[in-house]
């Protein structure tokens, strides 16, 4: 038996699709969670947990499933190293052909993957599939049925980039299954505001977007969970637990991402061209809290040398 054999037999066979479940302190609500994704009908599927160096039972709750189910790979960060890279990390421990972000406190009805799997593997041309979104606090049965209006099937990548600013506010298409080959060619997740939507326009950009006519994902949106009604300081920690680096220019790095991601995307020189003269025209339209971005970067400088 020859060395590339041997290692053949000893890899685990590559599953369908990679589920990333970022965690934190996530005792409340990952168990249901967890058995979201486990108990979906759809089966070749790895699940990886990367747990941000939880204080409280996370840890115990995630080694037992991984235990217990061999789709599960459970890792766990010696420190805390903020939300962004943390999803980040599920991403990169991923050998699926497709991939998935869930939430550690979001649950999935059973045939989510199977559905959206099943536009993925029919039509080459669509790089996200998801299905439709209802809101709930307690119980997603009374839950508040929610309005994506992301199905992005135009053929010219900045008819979709348009479509898809004008229509986005809550990023729950990001809990959609993807083509890792697409991911990988993204900057994915940075430490800025909004990068999650960033980076959704990014992939809208590579290609097509699947909207699945059920409500196939129930979001928790409590102050707890939702980074939306969590207070400033909260949400800051939740990009930079040490409060190390000041949350500067926030407007002007999401405007400079875009930019960014139109030069890399594989499109066409007159798609570019288009996408560039939108962003262009944000960029105009946003002029009040860019220059909001300046000013108050200009009354930190001071408070920031006095801590020198």
């Amino acid at each position: 038996m020859n060395a590339q054999q041997d290692k053949s037999q000893q890899d685990p066979p590559r599953p369908k699709v990679s589920v990333g479940m970022p965690a934190y302190n996530s005792a409340e609500f990952i168990t249901d969670a967890i058995e979201s994704i486990l108990n979906q009908t759809f089966r070749d599927f790895e699940l990886i947990i990367s747990d941000n160096a939880s204080t409280d039972n996370t840890q115990q709750i995630c080694e037992d499933f991984a235990r217990q189910d061999n789709r599960v790979r459970y890792f766990r960060n010696e420190k805390n190293v903020g939300a962004s890279d943390n999803y980040n990390a599920v991403f990169h421990h991923a050998r699926g052909e497709y991939f998935k972000w869930a939430s550690s406190n979001d649950l999935c009805a059973a045939d989510f993957l199977g559905k959206c799997v099943d536009v993925l593997d029919e039509r080459p041309d669509v790089v996200l599939s998801y299905p439709r979104a209802r809101l709930f606090t307690d119980n997603p049965d009374e839950g508040e049925d929610y309005e994506d209006n992301l199905d992005l099937q135009d053929e010219n990548a900045c008819a979709r980039f348009v479509k898809f600013m004008e229509n986005i506010r809550l990023n729950n298409v990001m809990n959609g299954v993807i083509r890792s080959a697409t991911l990988g060619r993204t900057a994915l997740i940075k430490t800025f505001f909004s990068s999650d939507m960033s980076l959704m326009a990014e992939v809208a950009m590579h290609g097509k977007f699947v909207e699945i006519p059920d409500y196939l994902f129930y979001r928790r949106m409590d102050e707890q969970t939702a980074t939306k009604l969590k207070s400033e300081e909260e949400v800051l920690k939740h990009y930079d637990p040490d409060l190390k680096n000041p949350m500067l220019f926030q407007n002007w790095k999401i405007h400079f991402e875009y930019l960014s991601a139109a030069l890399r995307a594989p499109v066409s020189v007159s798609e570019r061209l288009c996408l560039v003269k939108c962003m262009l025209k944000q960029i105009v339209w946003d002029r009040a809290p860019l220059a909001t971005d300046v000013i108050e970067a200009v009354r930190f400088f001071p408070r920031y040398i006095d801590s020198k």
